[in-house]
């Protein structure tokens, strides 16, 4: 492919921090685009932490200002560029701002590919029928629209997008690490990573805690991750002390890197009893079948397209702990179980949820955009 024979692509979008699905994979995009299409990229930084993200301030408007303006530098007003755009979580203010800033960038690019990290727009649009017009100017046909997995809201079909394409998540990860032994052959290390907020299903762990607990099952858990709020921090580490499981329920902050490998390392099984109203995906059960865990997760859009019901883990609905205390026990009184879904959840992450193949799956839905 020659230089002029590129895919010209400009990309908004942000990268860590703060540290989530969405910028994560953005980074990786870029990181594997870069040589093989002729890209711009313009980074947001509307917010630094995942508890300021769709919050208004005086000076997100700013940067919003400057963002258009960096845009359209990027885009040369030349129309001969596609942009790559990441619609925000569905709430007024992360809509507006996505509306104000596509109703300025679109008519000086070439086509758009809107990639819904976050899902739920559409069901946000149907809602709020005095907004439902400016979405559709802003989002409406765009050129490619991409979501993570079959169990997405179908966000770019309500747009009526030119083309609809399922694109999940992918990952690289050199594993060095020896597995670190339970501290007892019949003790269940459970992990649990992300955003600490009740719909990520940190209160939905602790009833299962607790479940497990009444059972005197031998477990352990860790929960890795940053506080959505102060408030919702604080109505857990009471609960956790009403059950009296401050010494098998242990929150240990965030960790990125080595730190996050090592808690992986550590476990037995990752615990994921999201029912998050944007959930697309679940970067955290890639991470998890890369270190051979089973997934125990919520029978919910995202984890339903990627756990193996039986086979890599187990689906569970969200809001019955006891079922989620079955399949949990069911990991602690049968090791080979736990090694037979874990190397098939390796395999899966092997075939499926590795960087090659997601970017190889982006370079196809682009090339097809010249023709």
């Amino acid at each position: 492919m020659t230089e002029n024979s590129k895919f010209k692509l400009v990309v908004v979008g942000q990268t860590p921090p703060p540290f989530n699905g969405q910028t994560k994979m953005i980074e990786v995009m870029l990181n594997g685009l870069r040589g093989k299409v002729d890209l711009r990229f313009v980074r947001m930084e509307f917010s630094d932490s995942v508890s300021s993200a769709g919050k208004f301030s005086v000076g997100k408007i700013g940067h919003l200002l400057g963002l258009i303006v960096r845009a359209w530098k990027a885009l040369g007003f030349r129309r001969n560029c596609f942009l790559y755009y990441p619609p925000a979580s569905p709430n007024f203010i992360p809509v507006l701002r996505d509306i104000l800033f596509l109703l300025a960038v679109r008519p000086f690019c070439r086509g758009l590919i809107l990639h819904f990290h976050a899902g739920g727009v559409s069901r946000y649009a149907g809602e709020h029928h005095v907004l439902r017009f400016f979405m559709q100017l802003a989002y409406g046909r765009m050129d490619l629209g991409i979501v993570n997995g079959a169990s997405c809201p179908d966000d770019p079909g309500y747009f009526k997008a030119k083309k609809t394409a399922i694109i999940p998540h992918g990952i690289d990860m050199e594993i060095a690490l020896t597995k670190q032994a339970s501290c007892k052959s019949d003790c269940l290390h459970i992990l649990n990573v992300g955003i600490h907020t009740e719909e990520k299903g940190l209160f939905a762990l602790l009833d299962t805690a607790n479940e497990l607990a009444n059972r005197n099952s031998n477990f352990i858990m860790h929960t890795v991750g940053m506080w959505y709020s102060d408030e919702e921090e604080r109505r857990f580490l009471e609960l956790r002390k009403t059950y009296g499981l401050e010494n098998q329920v242990i929150c240990c902050g965030q960790k990125t890197g080595e730190d996050l490998w090592q808690e992986y390392a550590w476990a037995d099984v990752l615990f994921f009893p999201t029912h998050y109203s944007w959930e697309t995906m679940g970067i955290v059960q890639l991470e998890a079948m890369a270190h051979a865990l089973p997934v125990v997760a919520s029978d919910w859009q995202g984890p339903k397209d990627v756990v193996i019901e039986g086979v890599t883990g187990f689906l569970c609905p969200y809001d019955q702990p006891k079922v989620f205390a079955d399949c949990l026990e069911k990991l602690t009184d049968d090791e080979w179980l736990r090694s037979r879904m874990g190397q098939a959840g390796l395999k899966r992450y092997q075939t499926n949820y590795t960087e090659t193949v997601f970017i190889n799956r982006l370079e196809e839905e682009f090339s097809a955009l010249l023709h």
